[in-house]
C-alpha cells in the first residue's frame, strides 16, 4: 500500500510512518508534504498514492484549500489536533480521522475501513460538505493558531473581525488578536446576525465594540470601535439603510 503524508512537523511524521509501519510492514511512505504548495504539486502531478493521511493545519493553511484548488480522488484519512467538538462529519464524508497523539489500534482501524472502501474506484472526497459540517458543529467558537498553538476564540468575546494581507484576524474584547482559520464569507454564515454585522468587505463587527458612528461624506457612515482600529473604519452608502436596520433590531 502506498501512502502519501501530509503533515508539517516532522516529528509527527516520523512518528505515523513508524505507526503504519506497525500495522503493515508493506507499506511505503511514497511522500511526507508539508505545505498546501507542496500538496497542490503533488496532486497536480498526479503522483501515484492509495491513500492519503491529511493534518488538517498545514505548515502554509489549511488542508481545505487544496480541495478549493484540484480534484481529489485519492482517499484519506485525516489526523488532527482539533477537538473532537467538529469532527463527526469526517466520520460521514471521510475514511476516517484520527486524533493526536495517534492511537495505533484506531489508526489499525482507520486502514481496515479504507480496505472496505478500495473496491469503489471512483472515490470522491465531498469536501464542501467536510468543511461545512466542520464549521457548523460548533458555531460559537472558531479555531485559530498562535506560534504554532491551536486556541478557541468564541464568537461573543470577538468586537470585531479583519480581513488584512491574506488572513481573517479576530480582535477580541480584551484586545487579543488572534488569526483564524477561515474566511469572512464561512465566518459571516455562522455568526449571530442580531450581534454582528458585515460593514464592508474588510470587517465584520460587533454591535457592542461601536463606541462612536459619525456621518461621512457621501452618505456614508465612520465608526469607531473598541478596541481601537488602526485605519479608518467606513459603512458604504449602499449599506448604510441596512445598517440602521440592524442598529434598531430589525436584522433578518
Amino acid at each position: 500500500m502506498r501512502i502519501v503524508i501530509f503533515e508539517d512537523e516532522m516529528h509527527n511524521a516520523e512518528r505515523l510512518t513508524q505507526l503504519l509501519h506497525r500495522c503493515n510492514a508493506d507499506i511505503e511512505v511514497v511522500a511526507v508534504i508539508e505545505s498546501v504548495a507542496e500538496g497542490l504539486k503533488w496532486l497536480e502531478q498526479k503522483q501515484p498514492a492509495d491513500l492519503m493521511l491529511m493534518d488538517i493545519q498545514l505548515s502554509d493553511g489549511n488542508c481545505f484549500e487544496l480541495f478549493n484548488k484540484t480534484k481529489v480522488r485519492t482517499p484519506i484519512i485525516f489526523t488532527t489536533a482539533y477537538d473532537g467538538f467538529a469532527l463527526q462529519a469526517f466520520k460521514v464524508n471521510s475514511i476516517d480521522y484520527l486524533m493526536k497523539p495517534i492511537d495505533l489500534e484506531e489508526l489499525r482501524n482507520a486502514l481496515k475501513k479504507y480496505e472496505q472502501f478500495r473496491p469503489a474506484n471512483n472515490y470522491t472526497v465531498d469536501i464542501s460538505r467536510i468543511a461545512e459540517e466542520f464549521l457548523r458543529r460548533d458555531s460559537t467558537r472558531f479555531i485559530g493558531r498562535i506560534n504554532n498553538q491551536l486556541i478557541y476564540v468564541k464568537a461573543r468575546d470577538i468586537a470585531w473581525l479583519q480581513f488584512a494581507k491574506g488572513t481573517t484576524w479576530a480582535t477580541t474584547a480584551a484586545n487579543q488578536r488572534v488569526p483564524l482559520d477561515y474566511s469572512l464569507d464561512q465566518i459571516e454564515k455562522l455568526l449571530d446576525r442580531n450581534q454582528f454585522f458585515r460593514i464592508n468587505r474588510q470587517f465584520i463587527i460587533h454591535i457592542d465594540a461601536i463606541k462612536k458612528i459619525t456621518t461621512y461624506y457621501n452618505s456614508r457612515l465612520i465608526l469607531q470601535l473598541a478596541p481601537d482600529v488602526d485605519r479608518e473604519v467606513i459603512i458604504s452608502r449602499e449599506r448604510v439603510t441596512e445598517f440602521k436596520s440592524w442598529l434598531e433590531g430589525q436584522n433578518a
